[in-house]
């Protein structure tokens, strides 16, 4: 079945169920620095004040100290598939493994690019942040209808995005640790550049106003993008702050809430022994500075490998210094809100040199993990892979663990910035595309539980602002991740009608997300 029918055919399905039920349009239930775990479960929510993130329970900054994490085999079936979700439930056998290094690396984020909101995420979500770590969620994806196309608007922004983003909202929103959403990764890296980028403002625009809709019964998370750190005469890093902070039509949603950068400016690390001597990361900073932007920037990606610097015989070892300046220099805290390294573990598929086996010791401009599967054949199926790390592995872990912790708090900080950044001219100047006509899903009520805590209790939303959210009944019920199944609670009258949309919705739409294989 062709996605765009498969998708149309599943948001007709959630719009019957949620009109019958009252869902459609209204929510689901009427309003009424460091990781802090609730009951050995759930991390508290964190929330945005200014331009930097903060712990909504303790009020303690949040640093974020992360690691891209897409763990693809060196064989098999998936091999060359580059948007599988590997944080499913039933892929438990291959993130699993992953944890003790994940815990032994430091990291409090851990990067997601592409998911299956058809899928539950209950395990991976809770396992997570049983260590204290966060997650951004990607909405987009390598498939028909999956992202913001290279194409100039309105064409670039289909139906098919919008009913994607609301499903991946509802699947994730209902878990504690979700930092934010992204919406695209790199789509200012396609031909047509800017073009484009009416259709990802356009996306944030109603992804928020979703999150709106469902702000009486989901967390208001984050809704941000990640860029390709361009900065050109003809596009300067400030025209695409501006570009992504201005408003349209007087409307706020169509403002991001945080954007990421992907920098990979940080080249030198035999010369480069503080953030002194980083020209790149010195100049990146002063642009940031001059944008006058005030909202959280991160490093979506960050870790370059265009470098001489052999460790144990293993080439272009990075010594990740840059992962404690930007967490511990004045100048980069002020600025950057942290980030995640690229990447936890080698893709072979994405190697230059193809007839590589690991250790995949010499360089290759395709190599970025901090560490590499072996064996060769090894496929996450019939032979299992088995993580080794890197030399720089260690040098990211000593970064992120030598970092002294931030003493700001959320009472204590004052936003040294606040005004709205203007449209840039380098920018098109024409209107966003229209709110796709798709069924708006019903909103999720799901309480996800972990350990002995329960997720989505409160409505936390981007601001400075934490109140609880309406009382549900708890009984055994619908999972977060898909509506029917796993390990999460739910009330089981007020989200009957929230869930049967979805489980509608998820049905019809598991076989066009195939395309992720």
């Amino acid at each position: 079945m062709h996605l765009s029918t498969t998708l149309a055919l599943a948001a007709a399905a959630a719009a019957v169920v949620s009109a019958q039920t009252g869902a459609l349009g209204t929510p689901a239930v009427q309003p009424s620095g460091n990781a802090t775990t609730t009951g050995g479960g759930w991390v508290n929510p964190l929330i945005i004040k200014g331009y930097k993130f903060f712990d909504s329970v303790t009020g303690a900054e949040f640093r974020i100290k992360g690691i891209s994490y897409s763990p693809r085999a060196n064989t098999g079936k998936n091999f060359n598939a580059e948007s599988i979700d590997w944080a499913t439930d039933e892929n438990e056998p291959v993130w699993r493994p992953q944890l003790a290094q994940l815990k032994a690396l430091g990291v409090n984020t851990v990067r997601l690019y592409a998911v299956d909101p058809t899928k539950s995420h209950d395990k991976f979500m809770c396992e997570v942040s049983k260590l204290g770590m966060y997650v951004f969620v990607g909405m987009s994806a390598v498939c028909p209808g999956c992202y913001i196309a290279d194409a100039e608007a309105p064409g670039c922004y289909t139906p098919e995005m919008f009913t994607r983003a609301q499903m991946i909202y509802n699947a994730f929103a209902v878990y504690d640790n979700v930092i934010g959403f992204s919406v695209g990764n790199e789509n200012n890296l396609g031909k047509l550049i800017e073009k484009s980028a009416p259709c990802v403002k356009a996306l944030i625009r109603d992804v928020r106003a979703y999150g709106d809709k469902c702000a009486g019964s989901l967390r208001q998370v984050p809704i941000g993008l990640d860029n390709a750190d361009i900065d050109t005469p003809t596009h300067p890093r400030a025209s695409w702050l501006g570009y992504y902070d201005c408003l349209k039509n007087n409307d706020e949603n169509t403002r991001a809430e945080w954007i990421g950068f992907n920098p990979y400016v940080e080249c030198d690390p035999k010369t480069h022994l503080s953030f002194a001597d980083s020209k790149g990361l010195q100049k990146l900073v002063g642009d940031y500075k001059k944008s006058g932007y005030s909202r959280p920037i991160v490093f979506g990606e960050y870790g370059c490998i265009d470098i001489t610097n052999t460790i144990d015989d293993i080439e272009q070892q990075r010594t990740f210094l840059d992962a404690k300046w930007m967490n511990e220099e004045p100048e980069m805290t002020e600025y950057v809100a942290g980030g995640n390294a690229f990447e936890y573990s080698v893709e072979k598929a994405n190697l230059i040199d193809k007839t590589a086996s690991p250790p995949f010791a010499k360089k290759d401009a395709g190599r970025y993990g901090i560490g590499y599967f072996t064996p060769d054949n090894c496929d996450h199926e019939t032979v299992p892979c088995v993580y080794k790390k890197y030399p720089e592995f260690d040098n990211l872990a000593k970064s992120y663990a030598g970092t002294k912790p931030s003493t700001i708090t959320k009472d204590t900080f004052k936003p040294a910035r606040s005004t709205v950044m203007s449209c840039p001219a380098d920018f098109p100047t024409v209107a966003l595309p229209p709110t796709p006509k798709v069924p708006i899903l019903g909103c999720s009520v799901a309480q996800p539980v972990c350990g002995t805590s329960i997720s989505n209790k409160h409505k936390v939303t981007n601001t400075d602002e934490a109140t609880t959210a309406p009382k549900k009944k708890l009984v055994a019920g619908a999972s977060g991740g898909s509506g029917t199944g796993g390990n999460s609670t739910a009330s089981a009258t007020e989200s009957s009608a929230t869930s049967t949309s979805l489980a509608v919705a998820s049905m019809v739409f598991t076989a066009a997300l195939v395309a992720f294989a």
